[in-house]
């Protein structure tokens, strides 16, 4: 059993008078310490029965329809136990930019949110942040490195992390042209709080803007920044997307606009 303090101690941090955003942090370690077994005052002599394996915290495979294995690997999903953002209540079509100093906190979550193998793991922790954005409760990063690695890290920023991502390489170190969008990873996935459609890859020196326009959500706009463009919205309808690719609105910096069909076809030819 929990003990008395150690509880109040939880309990504190979910005090919804409280300030949401101010106690995040402390909750988080508090919550660290206490399901560890390491708060002050633990008897040594019961660490033992509490190493139980802490169901909270393993992670789920997170499915990217169409996705290549050889560019969106290492999917995970971790699920949300309390908090978070049902059904994406506070989503919003267009994204607001991170400040500075909130883009490296989240750079740095998404680096030490990477579990997968000890290389990427090792490129996650070099690769500098290209995009970090906000839609409501919702936090999205992406993060480049040498090689053209990627990793991408959604999370609702709840107690427990309720969060997705991914991390690869584009084969062949492939480069974009000026105008041209490549995908690394699109389709739709399941969270805690839900499905939800993404497309995530390189853009192009010219790309300015890209957005998308969805049957149930609208015109979602990307955010786009350092060679790397973004989008998501709730729901499934990028699970089964036309063989000819997803049909994005992209912008250019001279002014001019088209649409644009992309797919992962790149990566297999």
């Amino acid at each position: 059993m929990m003990r008395d303090r150690e509880m109040d101690v939880l309990l504190k941090s979910l005090d919804a008078a409280g300030p949401p955003r101010a106690c995040t942090e402390r909750s988080r370690q508090d919550l660290e310490r206490i399901l560890s077994g390491d708060a002050a005052g633990t008897d040594p002599r019961r660490e033992q029965s509490r190493r139980q394996p802490n169901l909270m915290r393993r992670n789920r495979q997170l499915i990217l329809v169409g996705a290549a294995a050889a560019v969106a690997v290492g999917i995970i999903a971790v699920p949300v136990a309390l908090g978070g953002d049902p059904a994406f209540a506070s989503w919003t079509q267009t994204p607001s930019p991170l400040n500075p100093e909130a883009s490296e906190r989240a750079g740095n979550d998404c680096r030490s949110s990477d579990r997968n193998t000890a290389e990427e793991s090792s490129e996650s922790s070099e690769a500098k942040v290209a995009i970090a954005e906000r839609r409501g409760e919702w936090t999205t990063v992406v993060l480049s490195g040498p090689g053209s690695f990627s990793a991408m890290c959604v999370t609702d920023g709840s107690l427990f992390g309720g969060s997705f991502g991914y991390s690869g390489r584009r084969p062949g170190d492939v480069e974009p042209a000026p105008r041209e969008l490549l995908p690394t990873a699109m389709g739709m996935g399941a969270t805690p709080a839900g499905e939800l459609s993404m497309v995530v890859g390189a853009a192009g020196s010219d790309v300015s803007g890209v957005s998308y326009s969805s049957r149930t959500e609208g015109e979602v706009q990307a955010s786009v920044a350092n060679g790397y463009f973004v989008l998501w919205f709730p729901g499934n309808e990028l699970r089964d997307y036309p063989e000819e690719g997803v049909l994005l609105q992209v912008r250019y910096s001279d002014g001019t606009q088209e649409e644009v069909a992309v797919s992962l076809d790149w990566a297999n030819s």
